[in-house]
């Protein structure tokens, strides 16, 4: 995986020090043969040419002689290293022999030894260094250089000056007093600074470790993020019948937020906005699993109440880090603005119906995720064209800003009241108030927005036949009926149902519709999405039996009472029932899936 990161490679690199090694080399090598020839030309005062010259000359044939070495090899061998560092220490003694005691020449190679990061390597030519110190003395004296420091001077009448106590005595005295205190002296500095140099380079080394196991979470985190992201639902195509606008930004690089929308068929659409407890990647595979749940509980048809259940149910088997979702599940019948939701421990929605908002309250059910056999119920209102739905995660409320004060409902409420009927404009308006009121301040919560706009009813182009309702037309309606069904390959036993169904309809509106006396009855059959519809219409006074209690079974029994159990049958055969008045008609529409 490409992070952006670069990996730095620090013990066992070779190449690159040998050849800053081998460069000091053949620049000591071509210094000190303009030394000689210096020395040779008198430019230099030597007081012993002969030994300078030939010293000097071994020493750069052997520069020279390494860097031929590291020449011919891979440059990478074990080897080179050693080599190298030797034909410096070699130099480097010489250097000090010549100009008598300058023991800071061999800093040098101590500085090439950092380049290696190796420890025991440094250590090790360190203690070299300081041997060849101890040698530096003894080479002197034999070399004729006399440090002065370590001599007694003798002054003569005839204006010489005599050296005495030059010998093994000053090497002594040079040793003891000077050579062995800067031999410690420069072995403990090493070792100092090889220390403080090995504990930098592993700091480097952990924070290089460290900022490539971030990338690569970043990296993850970013790929996680565009998959959540991937998630979320795209556009309903509405008609124009309704606007569905939404908006998510998380505290993290992803967040435990989310919300989903769709069409569960060509008349219902499903909003579901959650928040999962906790944050960051445990929360987000957690609201993963919730999505998945819910969304597939809703492709099986399942009202809110159910689909809750089920979800729930799921969440409890797969709840290791012991999480939990509190989350708001609607599903809207186009046609009738009929909207049946169910409340799992969640904000409540606000309704936006004539410029004011209220909140939908409704006792709350338990959250998802923490309790399997918990039940959940569902309520039911009805939208009406220009009322708007506006959901919401408790980060829109609990944002914080600068005086350290929350955005809080009273706040959202008056905002909403005044925002409009568009769904994309209410939520660019919460969004706008929202990053105002925070400021600088970052946020530490997700903030997750969903509106929904119910424009107009969708109205099906229905096909009505007009009868005239009587006893003697019941046949005549009932064999339309299986006709259409039939002809639209509706499977016989979801006909059937219907057959009972629309007989006990059609006896309840000859009852209360025409008191018995007959009248004006249209019917209309469609069948779309693996689901038949019929639609009942009639002149008679606005009725909606669907006002009217189930019976009491056991009381009608007992008091021997007959009938006033048709509309419960209906109610259970189907789907769903619908009741409204229209344009001077009751209208009853009655749906059955298969």
């Amino acid at each position: 995986m490409n992070t952006g990161v670069r990996a730095i490679s620090f013990p066992g690199s070779e190449e690159k020090p040998n050849r800053t090694a081998a460069l000091v080399c053949a620049a000591l090598s071509v210094f000190l043969l303009a030394y000689v020839a210096m020395v040779r030309m008198n430019m230099i005062e030597d007081t012993n040419h002969s030994w300078t010259y030939a010293s000097t000359l071994i020493c750069s044939v052997i520069l020279m002689s390494a860097v031929i070495l590291y020449a011919v090899s891979d440059g990478k061998s074990w080897w080179v290293r050693y080599v190298l560092m030797s034909s410096i220490m070699i130099t480097a003694l010489i250097f000090c022999v010549i100009m008598t005691s300058s023991y800071l020449v061999f800093v040098l190679p101590m500085i090439l030894c950092i380049l290696y990061y190796n420890k025991e390597f440094s250590i090790l030519m360190s203690v070299i260094c300081g041997a060849l110190m101890l040698l530096e003395p003894v080479l002197s004296y034999y070399a004729d250089k006399v440090n002065l420091n370590y001599v007694d001077l003798i002054g003569e009448s005839s204006g010489t000056v005599m050296i005495s106590g030059w010998g093994w005595d000053s090497i002594e005295f040079q040793l003891v007093n000077y050579t062995v205190p800067c031999m410690v002296i420069f072995i403990s500095i090493s070792m100092l600074a090889i220390w403080l140099t090995h504990s930098g380079f592993e700091n480097i080394m952990r924070y290089n470790e460290t900022a490539l196991r971030k990338a690569a979470i970043d990296k993850e985190l970013a790929i996680a993020s565009d998959i959540q992201r991937g998630m979320l639902p795209g556009e309903i195509p509405g008609k124009g019948d309704f606007s569905i606008s939404a908006r998510m930004l998380t505290a993290r690089s992803v967040g435990g937020d989310f919300y989903d929308f769709l069409k569960a068929d060509d008349t219902h659409v499903a909003l579901v906005i959650a928040d999962v407890s906790g944050k960051g990647t445990p929360a987000a595979l957690f609201m993963a699993s919730a999505k998945s749940a819910l969304r597939s509980n809703l492709a099986n048809g399942l009202q809110p109440d159910m689909v809750m259940k089920k979800t729930n149910q799921i969440l409890c088997d797969s709840n290791r880090e012991k999480l939990f979702v509190t989350s708001w599940l609607g599903i809207i019948d186009l046609e009738t603005g009929r909207m049946s939701y169910v409340n799992a421990g969640h904000n409540p929605p606000f309704l936006i119906r004539g410029g004011k908002a209220e909140k939908l309250i409704d006792p709350p059910n338990f959250i998802l995720g923490r309790k399997k056999r918990a039940e959940y119920k569902e309520h039911r209102i009805t939208l009406q064209p220009g009322d708007v739905l506006f959901l919401y995660t408790d980060g829109v409320t609990e944002a914080v800003g600068a005086d350290k004060k929350m955005f809080g409902e009273s706040r959202l409420q008056d905002l909403l009241s005044g925002a409009g009927e568009d769904a994309g404009g209410i939520i660019e308006t919460v969004d706008s108030e929202i990053r105002k009121f925070v400021g600088d301040v970052e946020r530490s919560d997700d903030i997750t927005m969903v509106t929904f706009a119910l424009h107009r009813y969708m109205r099906e182009e229905l096909e009505f036949r007009d009868f005239v309702l009587d006893r003697g037309s019941y046949a005549a309606v009932m064999s339309h009926i299986r006709g259409a069904l039939e002809s639209s390959k509706c499977p016989e036993n979801v006909i059937r149902d219907i057959e009972v169904c629309s007989s006990e309809i059609l006896a309840n509106i000859d009852m209360y519709a025409y008191q018995e006396k007959g009248g004006e009855l249209g019917v209309a059959v469609s069948l779309s999405d693996r689901k038949a519809k019929v639609v009942f219409r009639d002149r008679g006074p606005e009725y909606n039996p669907l006002l009217k209690d189930n019976p009491d079974v056991e009381m009608r029994i007992k008091d021997h009472k007959v009938g006033g159990f048709g509309l419960s049958i209906v109610r259970k055969m189907m789907d769903e029932v619908i009741y409204s008045r229209e344009n001077g008609y009751n209208v009853l529409t009655i749906k059955r899936g298969y």
